[in-house]
């Protein structure tokens, strides 16, 4: 297991009260009633959308979310903004969080957080677990640990300095510096992300070409995740449908994943986008996006959802015309197996940009709705190169996001034919109740605007 984070509230309306974590979450603190711990509207001393939590056990990291008074941790203040200031306007991120430790103390105005974090022990040189009983006999230096096959070893009698906590090891290197993976030939790089990064690859068995993806966990791999990890894949391995790309082979390369996938020559749809000066047109945007839901449709029968649908995730087949959907269940299953790190808080900008507002609020249940809100922003940003919400440079796009509203698509270009701009503006409702259920629902009535 990988450990439990607690917060409990020591002090202030709702004192008493508990929260435990211990699993991949997220936990919302202020006085709207989306916030997990909600305060009386009366409550001035915080914030609607105070700070955001983020749990990855045994990970933790606060967020200020633009709150007027900050968030005050062992006494120091993070975040905060002047009171002309909205909440986007606030601190940059880097003052405005902060990875917690087990003893933390969190207050915001008359409210107190104790922070728990129950952490198991692991050998800090191979990263296996150490049993209760052996911690004594395996206590190492500045709190870390070394099981008794590591001592025999003679691992860490030898250095001069004390060992650092184990992380998971990159795949062994192979040719001109590429990862090794058994049964390919890596040939170049093609993209990098948070999570790892995909290559250009042949299958040495028939020479075809794919995408290699290979993801590299940030934290030390739990046995029974892995099993259900390994399970998930292959459900999402079942997914069979033109415009999804196919999931060729997965396994393990050390203490990584990697995962052979149908090779896309003409790129994303991002990159070609980004090579035009203008939007789509709005006939082109709409076969892609039609495309694209086909294959959403297909996965969302079946049981499979995204979670982070992009333009870098729709791909185009060989022929430059076909739109595939890339990384199906990839993230979904990678976070739930709490081996992603910290992906809300630490998400990066080009998912954020797409992600609904429901994936922070309600970090673990995402359902096909979700995935519906992404595509519309996908197919908004194909036919206007801007994003549905108005992100600012050097703001916090978190409180954006939680603030809810997006700008209608006629709005940004008045062009767009009025009965488009009606059907993307629905399943862009920050209320999943308002959207398109699903995306086979959200494809018929695009394919009447077509």
């Amino acid at each position: 297991m990988p450990g439990k984070v607690t917060l409990r509230v020591t002090a202030g309306p709702l004192n008493g009260r508990s929260f435990e974590f211990d699993s991949h979450d997220t936990f919302l603190f202020g006085r709207s009633p989306d916030c997990h711990a909600e305060l009386a509207e009366s409550d001035t001393t915080a914030s609607r959308h105070h700070f955001l939590l983020e749990v990855n056990p045994p990970a933790a990291r606060l967020r200020d979310l633009g709150s007027l008074n900050g968030t005050h941790v062992n006494g120091v203040r993070y975040g905060g903004r002047k009171r002309h200031q909205v909440p986007e306007q606030a601190d940059s991120m880097g003052q405005a969080e902060i990875d917690l430790q087990d003893g933390d103390h969190i207050r915001v105005g008359h409210t107190e957080f104790h922070v728990s974090v129950d952490a198991p022990a692991a050998c800090c040189e191979c990263g296996v677990p150490i049993a209760p009983a052996d911690r004594f006999a395996s206590a190492w230096v500045a709190g870390t640990f070394l099981c008794a096959a590591c001592r025999a070893k003679g691992v860490g009698f030898v250095a001069a300095q004390p060992p650092v906590p184990a992380r998971a090891p990159a795949p062994r290197a192979g040719a001109a510096g590429l990862p090794a993976v058994d049964g390919y030939d890596l040939v170049r790089p093609l993209a990098k992300g948070g999570m790892g990064a995909v290559y250009l690859g042949r299958r040495r068995e028939d020479g075809r070409p794919v995408a290699l993806k290979i993801l590299l966990p940030r934290t030390l791999v739990d046995p029974g995740a892995r099993e259900i990890f390994q399970r998930e894949i292959d459900v999402t391995r079942s997914l069979r449908h033109p415009h999804i790309v196919e999931l060729l082979d997965h396994g393990e390369a050390g203490e990584s994943f990697f995962f052979a996938m149908e090779y896309c020559s003409g790129g994303s749809v991002r990159a070609l986008l980004k090579a035009r000066t203008r939007p789509f047109p709005v006939a082109d945007a709409l076969d892609m996006a039609l495309q694209a839901l086909a294959g959403l449709a297909h996965a969302h029968a079946q049981g499979v959802v995204h979670r982070d649908l992009k333009p870098e995730n729709l791909l185009l087949g060989d022929d430059d015309a076909r739109v595939k959907i890339a990384d199906f269940g990839l993230a979904k299953s990678f976070e739930q197996a709490g081996w992603s790190g910290l992906t809300a808080t630490g998400a990066v900008a080009g998912t954020l940009f797409f992600m609904p507002r429901e994936q922070l609020t309600s970090f673990r249940v995402v359902r096909p709705v979700s995935d519906v809100w992404s595509m519309a922003a996908t197919l908004y940003f194909l036919l206007t190169r801007q994003y549905a919400r108005d992100f600012r440079p050097g703001q916090d796009p978190l409180p954006v996001i939680l603030g809810g509203g997006v700008v209608p698509l006629r709005a940004r270009d008045p062009r767009i034919p009025e009965a488009l701009a009606r059907v993307v503006d629905r399943a862009l409702a920050d209320d999943p109740e308002e959207r398109y259920p699903s995306a086979a629902e959200f494809r018929a009535d695009l394919e009447r605007c077509a």
